[in-house]
């Protein structure tokens, strides 16, 4: 089904609630304060339907105190109705109400000229009001909810307005405005769904708390629904305590988006800025924050840095509106939504491309200011670019190397940093085996893929055997035994208490698969004993520890505290040796105390 989400906008008692209630019969105004004071305060929410378009009605209120409630309605329009009064013109919240909607680049704004029943020269007044408005719009529509005829044809009007089509590769993220239980149902929210899809039974979060959810039901406008996309109103019902979710919070899916303290942006203000403390509007969510200013642009643009008091999971393009004292000061989208350290001077050229969505150029950029690599793995959330997308585009950039398993690219000149530690280790140790799995662990910025890359372009140094890269010129199973004997005189030197295999794997400059080979040889010619999963032991020192231990038992008992008191053992050696010597005949094992059978 065709849907739309259109907004009202426009000064208090213009008429915006009487025009939904004249195109689809429902009265927003439904609380008792809000029919006592004739004005709308809580946003309210309605439909039109016809054949296989869906028109969802989001009316906001007017007031010049409710800005913040108007905002949080404003998030969600794709269309909005600008209803004037012929009669009074523009006045404040008129012009307010249209710079959210600049802010939050509405496209499509219908101007609506209400109350035309009670003014003589209607369209006249309103190519007045126009010429004053400062703003250009196709769509302008004199009405009357006295004067069906007129409210049928912007009904009409509506009805065939041309969406913009949901995006199936945007990722599912729904700001909640409402929470609420329901007797037999559970807990609901409800929110206006402009990115992405959901379906029944399919796993979600909430960002803000990192609950996983599951979606039990959909409904649109009382209708329920298997499947829902953008655009339109929906309400979910999760699984979960009501008290769990709040207002603000937001929905997604699971691994896409990062929390972060501080955002960069760009901010179209007209009054002027200054590095102060602002309500930061975004969806249905308002949060305290700390403006710094990085650049003044023109056409009374800035690039910011903002800095909050809780963590957002903000997107690239997101858009945002600033208040002070409930005031509009500005507004803007986002740029860079995760934390990236950088100097004013070298930021600023950053938000330029990003400003621009020049994306090759941002990851030529990102290439020459992380040498080590950087990753794509939130490419979304800083680009709003499919992981594919990011790939394609980095595949384009010259000096890199794409990792595409790990989603990580890498300049170049990493390649020298890498062939650096090799000869370094080399130098160091002639003996030394690697593999791309060992490497990748040493060095903390490399992944196995590029570790691999970098060793296949060391053929000039490296000869390459059985998966092990070494030496070239090196005989290798000489090497293979050399090491052999290596592993086992470390073993003997460290006696009861051995290091771990990967400490002596690095010790040695050995490749894990390597090392884990010698071991098994070393333990199936009874060299060495493993009695754990990473714990083996020299053979003889194994067996010297064993007639201690029985000599000891011929006067008193052993425990762990014991073990640990008289060879000066780890708690993890003393339970390892206890359990070995249950093995022999002789000893007793009764409430974790170890006896001689003859002594009992």
């Amino acid at each position: 089904m065709n849907s739309l989400l259109i907004g009202t906008a426009g000064h208090i008692d213009h008429g915006k609630t009487s025009l939904i209630k004249a195109l689809n019969g429902f009265d927003g105004d439904n609380l008792k304060e809000e029919k006592e004071r004739q004005i709308t305060i809580n946003l309210s929410f309605s439909n039109l339907k016809l054949k296989d378009k869906h028109l969802s009605f989001i009316d906001v209120p007017g007031h010049k105190d409710l800005v913040k409630t108007m905002i949080s309605g404003a998030f969600g329009f794709s269309a909005c109705l600008f209803v004037i009064d012929i009669n009074e013109g523009l006045k404040e919240q008129s012009i307010e109400h249209l710079e959210v909607l600049e802010i939050l680049e509405i496209k499509e704004i219908i101007i609506v000229f209400s109350k035309c029943d009670l003014c003589q020269n209607y369209k006249e007044r309103g190519q007045e009001i126009l010429k004053n408005l400062n703003f250009n719009s196709s769509s302008v529509f004199y009405t009357s909810i006295k004067e069906q005829v007129s409210i049928n044809i912007l009904k009409d009007y509506l009805l065939n307005l041309k969406n913009k089509n949901a995006n199936d590769d945007l990722i599912f993220r729904y700001y909640i405005d409402r929470v609420f239980t329901l007797k037999g149902i559970g807990t609901v929210v409800t929110g206006s769904l402009n990115e992405g899809k959901i379906n029944v039974n399919e796993k979600i979060i909430c960002l803000d708390n990192q609950k996983e959810l599951l979606v039990k039901n959909i409904q649109n406008h009382d209708e329920n629904c298997e499947e829902i996309r953008a655009f339109n109103r929906v309400a979910l019902s999760l699984n979960c305590d009501h008290r769990d979710l709040k207002k603000g919070f937001i929905l997604s899916k699971k691994g896409v988006f990062k929390g972060f303290l501080e955002c960069d942006v760009l901010i179209k203000a007209k009054r002027g800025l200054k590095n102060e403390k602002m309500l930061f509007c975004v969806g249905s969510k308002s949060v305290e924050c700390k403006l710094i200013i990085l650049k003044e642009l023109d056409n009374d643009e800035f690039f910011a840095h903002l800095v909050f008091k809780t963590q957002l999971f903000l997107c690239f393009d997101e858009k945002f509106i600033l208040l002070q004292n409930n005031r509009i000061v500005g507004g803007g989208r986002v740029l860079n939504p995760v934390s990236e350290p950088l100097k004013k001077e070298m930021k600023n050229k950053l938000l330029f491309l990003l400003k621009n969505r020049d994306f090759k150029a941002v990851f030529e950029f990102l290439k020459d200011i992380h040498k080590m690599g950087f990753g794509l793995l939130s490419s979304y959330q800083r680009f709003k670019l499919s992981h594919k997308e990011a790939l394609d585009l980095a595949k384009k950039i010259n000096g890199v190397f794409v990792d595409e398993k790990n989603l990580n690219v890498y300049n170049l000149l990493a390649l020298d940093e890498f062939k650096k530690m090799i000869v370094f280790i080399l130098d160091k140790n002639p003996y030394a085996m690697f593999s791309p799995t060992s490497l990748s662990l040493r060095i903390s910025w490399a992944s196995m893929e590029f570790c691999e890359f970098g060793l296949k372009n060391m053929q000039n140094l490296l000869d390459f055997k059985n998966g092990i890269y070494f030496k070239k010129g090196t005989d290798f199973e000489k090497l293979k035994q050399r090491n052999n004997n290596e592993l086992y005189e470390i073993l003997k030197k460290q006696g009861i208490m051995p290091q771990a295999p990967y400490n002596l794997y690095e010790d040695l400059d050995l490749d894990r698969r390597s090392g884990d080979e010698i071991l098994k040889k070393l333990t199936q010619e009874k060299l060495v004993v493993r009695l754990s999963h990473n714990l083996f032991v020299e053979k003889k020192s194994l067996d010297r520890l064993m007639q201690e231990c029985l000599k000891i038992l011929e006067t008193r008992i052993l425990d762990v505290q014991k073990m640990k008191e008289i060879f000066h053992l780890s708690r993890k050696y003393a339970i390892a040796y206890l359990e070995y010597l249950d093995k022999d005949e002789r000893v007793q094992k009764k409430d974790e105390k170890r006896f001689l059978k003859t002594s009992i």
